[in-house]
C-alpha cells in the first residue's frame, strides 16, 4: 500500500504533495508551520466549513479511546479550527499510549461526493496526520458496519479509498496540516459511510495521537441533506461508591445494554470489595489511588485497555467470557489504574513493559482468583512449547514474580509498584530486596519451574480458599 510523505520545500514552509490511488483519487497534502502567519491558509486544500455535508452526518466512535482531555466527536464536524496551536478542547484525539482507532461518518444514505479534506493542528508530534480511509453505501455483500477483531475491513465489504501520511521525513511536523481527498475526474462515491482508521504518528511515543481539528466532506448533489438515524438509546451511565464514600465507579453500557444486569449484579461487587484491596496492596510514600474511575463497555477489538482512571472493554468479548475470564480481566485493569506509572517523574526511565503487566496478572491470578489456577502449575502443564522467560508478561510473569515473592520476600510486589511508580526501579534493586541478581533468580526459577513440569502431575489436593 502506498504511503504519502511529503517533502518539505526548499526556502518555503509551505509544502504540497498529490498521490494517485486507485479510482483516480487523489490525495493532496499541505503543512504551514506556526510561523508562517494566519493559520490553516492553504493553496489548494480547501477551507473548512461549517455548512458542508458531514456538518449534518452522525459522527461515531467504533473503537479506540478518546483522551481524557480531548474534546467530543462533534468538534470534527462543527466547522471551527483551533485558534491555538496547542488547544486540546479544540480537537478530537485518542488517549495516549493508545495506537488510534476507528471514526464513522454516517450520511444516512448514500451520495456522491465531491471532495473530503481533514485538518489538524499542534506544534508537535500530534500534528501530523496518518489515517487509512474507507468507503461502503452499506449494501455491499458480507458488509458489516462494525469492526470484527479476526477479518480485515476489506473482507466486511469496505472500500478502501486512500492512505494519508503526512509525517514529514525530518522533525515532528508540527503546525497546521490540511489534507484533501478528491477524484479530478468525478465525484467519490456513492457512499453512506465513511470509515478513518487512524494510527498513531509514531507507535514508539505515548503523545503520537493526531488531534484532529475538523473532518469536512462535501456532497456533489447540491440538494442532498443527510439523515443519518438517530443512535440507539441504551442505558444510561450510572455511579457507584464504596460504602465509605472514597472511591466510585461510573458504568458506561449505553452500546452494550445486554450486559447491564451482569454489570450491576456481578461486577459491581467486585469493584467496591477489591478496589480498595488492591490500592492497600499497592501503597506508595505521598501517593493517593484515584478516586474516580470509569469503566466503559462497547464493542471493539481485544478485550481491555486502560488509560488514566479509563477502562474501555470489548463487549463482544466479556459476552464470551460472563462465567470465564471477564471478571478477572477488569481486575487485571483495575490493578493499571492504581498503578499510575506515568507519575513518574519526568526523565525517568520507562517501567519494563513485563513488570507492569506482570504485576497486574499477579494480582489477578494469585490473589483475586488463585482458585481459577490461571497462571500457576496447573496452567503452565496446559501449555505446549512454552518459553519461561522471565520477562515474557503477562501470566509468565506474574508466575515468576509468585515464585521470588514466596521464596524470597513476601513484600516484593510492594517494592517493585513503588520503584516504578516513583521511577527509581532499576536491575540492582533485586540483589537489594531478595539477595540475588534478577538473573540469577530467573535461572533458578526456570530451572525449579522446569523440574516441576517434568515430574509426573500430583494429584488433586484440596481445593484453595475461595477469595
Amino acid at each position: 500500500m502506498t504511503r504519502l510523505f511529503s517533502p518539505r520545500l526548499a526556502g518555503a514552509a509551505l509544502w504540497v504533495a498529490a498521490l494517485s490511488v486507485p479510482a483516480e483519487i487523489q490525495v493532496i497534502s499541505e503543512h504551514r508551520s506556526e510561523t508562517d502567519g494566519p493559520p490553516f491558509r492553504f493553496s489548494r486544500v480547501p477551507p473548512a466549513s461549517d455548512r458542508d455535508t458531514a456538518s449534518r452526518a452522525a459522527f461515531r466512535l467504533l473503537l479506540g479511546e478518546p483522551d481524557d482531555n480531548s474534546g467530543p466527536l462533534t468538534v470534527l464536524h462543527d466547522g471551527r479550527l483551533p485558534a491555538e496551536p496547542d488547544e486540546p478542547a479544540a480537537n478530537f484525539f485518542f488517549a495516549a499510549g493508545t495506537r488510534g482507532g476507528l471514526i464513522l461518518v454516517d450520511f444516512g444514505s448514500p451520495t456522491p461526493l465531491r471532495y473530503i479534506a481533514t485538518f489538524s493542528r499542534h506544534p508537535s508530534t500530534r500534528g501530523p496526520q496518518r489515517y487509512e480511509l474507507y468507503g461502503a453505501t452499506g449494501d455491499e455483500s458480507g458488509f458489516r458496519l462494525a469492526p470484527d477483531e479476526t477479518r480485515a475491513l476489506a473482507e466486511l465489504g469496505w472500500k478502501h479509498l486512500a492512505s494519508v501520511n503526512t509525517r514529514p521525513s525530518n522533525g515532528p511536523g508540527g503546525g497546521q496540516h490540511g489534507v484533501l481527498i478528491t477524484n479530478p475526474v468525478g465525484p467519490l462515491g456513492p457512499f453512506r459511510y465513511l470509515l478513518f482508521e487512524i494510527h498513531t504518528t509514531d507507535p514508539a511515543i505515548p503523545f503520537g495521537n493526531t488531534f484532529y481539528s475538523e473532518i469536512d466532506a462535501v456532497s456533489a448533489d447540491p440538494d442532498f441533506v443527510p439523515n443519518p438515524p438517530a443512535a440507539p438509546a441504551g442505558p444510561a451511565p450510572f455511579t457507584v461508591r464504596t460504602p465509605d464514600g472514597r472511591y466510585s465507579f461510573t458504568l458506561d453500557l449505553s452500546r452494550a445494554p445486554e450486559l447491564e444486569s451482569w454489570a450491576r449484579g456481578t461486577l459491581v461487587p467486585v469493584l467496591l470489595e477489591w478496589y480498595p484491596r488492591l490500592a492497600d496492596l499497592l501503597p506508595g510514600q505521598n501517593f493517593e489511588p484515584p478516586r474516580e474511575v470509569r469503566i466503559v463497555i462497547r464493542p471493539g477489538r481485544g478485550v481491555a485497555a486502560t488509560s488514566g482512571t479509563r477502562i474501555t472493554a470489548n463487549a463482544r468479548w466479556i459476552q464470551r467470557e460472563l462465567e470465564g475470564e471477564a471478571v478477572g480481566a477488569l481486575v487485571h485493569e483495575l490493578v493499571h489504574v492504581l498503578q499510575q506509572y506515568g507519575r513518574r517523574p519526568a526523565g525517568s526511565a520507562p517501567p519494563p513493559g513485563w513488570l507492569v503487566e506482570g504485576i497486574a496478572d499477579y494480582l489477578r491470578w494469585f490473589v483475586f482468583e488463585p482458585e481459577r489456577h490461571g497462571a500457576d502449575l496447573v496452567w503452565l502443564r496446559q501449555q505446549r512449547n512454552v518459553q519461561l522467560r522471565h520477562d515474557a508478561g503477562y501470566r509468565i510473569s506474574a508466575n515468576f514474580l509468585d515464585w521470588v515473592s514466596r521464596r524470597y520476600n513476601r513484600d516484593l510486589i510492594r517494592h517493585l509498584n513503588a520503584a516504578l511508580r516513583e521511577g527509581r526501579y532499576e536491575e540492582s534493586l533485586w540483589s537489594q530486596w531478595t539477595g540475588h541478581t534478577l538473573q540469577e533468580l530467573a535461572d533458578q526459577w526456570r530451572s525449579e519451574t522446569e523440574k516441576a513440569l517434568a515430574a509426573p502431575e500430583p494429584p488433586p489436593g484440596p481445593a484453595l480458599e475461595p477469595r
